[in-house]
């Protein structure tokens, strides 16, 4: 690494772990103020609020990452720019791209850490922290078998109809499935008290089946029942917990499994494209970023950066949540409308950068 690169990614990242660890600071103790009457109500045990907090830092960083990255390439130009460094390297005859390159390509780098940032830690501790509120601060049981009732699942050919599920236990209660042949008619009906899963599959137990051949009818009792299904606890897992609580590719799983029994996929694509679409944020921010600093000079430049830079953040941020609402709503389509913002604030980004002093 050249030394130009490796002093301009000091003032980078110097500047990025302030501003990250600012907006963290921030937010908890906005959010800590905001749950202290909450806490203080239910006489929760101190370390249990502590660890509430904690469990929270995660995904609050990733959320910092982008605007983080944009005021570290504003205020780490702005100060070159104030010591007049880069003014001496414009008279050295390098150009733009020298210095504020690495600046851009962190950015980029940033992408990955804020994508796998709130798809790790930050989503798995979010969930451990809305545990953790329930059940030691709210002093309610946290049901973390998710007894489902009146539960329906539909696949290529059977439907499985069950008046309650304990994913704890991965017993359904009150089962009835509907096999159908190809022209959708029934085929076969089996009711059974239980549908547990045992190690590997299905066993139905204490029921009938009921089948149509020719005609005819026949009935048949059982004690126990092996059955085949397609269908996995795990899959009924992520079809009881909520989009945003899933890793990316559980809910790009589950959303193609939807699509092809037939089901509106639009929200889970939305909220797809949405996890990428802010993660790319941290690029287009620190792009914006980098040639609003190439553009501004050593007097008031940082200031007046500052401001520019987040209220384009501020636009930008609206504009993506318009655009996914119109995704949502199927007014566009859900790549068109997710990231149209990313597209036009990218392009705004590459204008300045074009039209910078190089």
């Amino acid at each position: 690494m050249k030394i130009l690169t490796r002093y301009v990614l000091k003032h980078f990242f110097w500047v990025f772990g302030i501003a990250l660890f600012g907006f963290g600071g921030i937010y908890v103790v906005v959010d800590f103020f905001e749950k202290l009457d909450d806490i203080l109500e239910k006489k929760a045990a101190a370390m249990d609020a502590v660890l509430y907090f904690a469990y929270k830092v995660p995904a609050i960083l990733a959320q910092g990452i982008p605007i983080a990255a944009l005021l570290a390439t504003l205020i780490g130009l702005g100060i070159l720019q104030r010591n007049r460094e880069i003014m001496a390297l414009r008279a050295a005859g390098l150009r733009a791209w020298a210095y504020a390159g690495p600046m851009v390509l962190a950015s980029l780098t940033l992408v990955v850490v804020t994508f796998m940032a709130g798809e790790t830690l930050g989503r798995s501790l979010n969930r451990k922290a809305a545990d953790l509120w329930q059940e030691k601060i709210e002093k309610k049981d946290v049901q973390l078998g998710f007894l489902q009732e009146n539960v329906w699942y539909h696949s290529q050919d059977y439907f499985l109809q069950a008046r309650t599920y304990d994913a704890a236990t991965k017993v359904f209660q009150g089962v009835s499935i509907y096999e159908l042949d190809e022209q959708f008619r029934l085929r076969r009906r089996l009711d059974a008290q239980r549908l547990i899963w045992a190690e590997s599959s299905w066993r139905a137990e204490k029921g009938t089946v009921l089948a149509y051949k020719g005609g005819m009818a026949q009935h048949q009792a059982f004690e126990h029942m092996d059955m085949a299904l397609a269908l996995h606890p795990k899959d009924l897992a992520v079809a009881a917990a909520l989009p945003e609580e899933l890793r990316w590719d559980l809910l790009y799983g589950y959303t193609k499994k939807l699509g092809a029994e037939g089901y509106n996929t639009v929200p889970y694509r939305v909220e797809l494209h949405m996890r990428v679409a802010t993660a790319f944020a941290t690029l287009i921010l620190g792009l914006i970023g980098v040639s609003l600093g190439l553009h501004l000079g050593h007097r008031g430049g940082i200031a007046l950066g500052i401001a520019l830079g987040l209220g384009l953040t501020f636009a930008y941020l609206v504009l993506l949540q318009i655009g996914a609402s119109f995704a949502r709503s199927e007014i566009l389509p859900v790549a068109l409308g997710v990231w149209m913002p990313n597209g036009l604030f990218a392009a705004i980004g590459a204008a300045l950068w074009v039209r910078a002093p190089q």
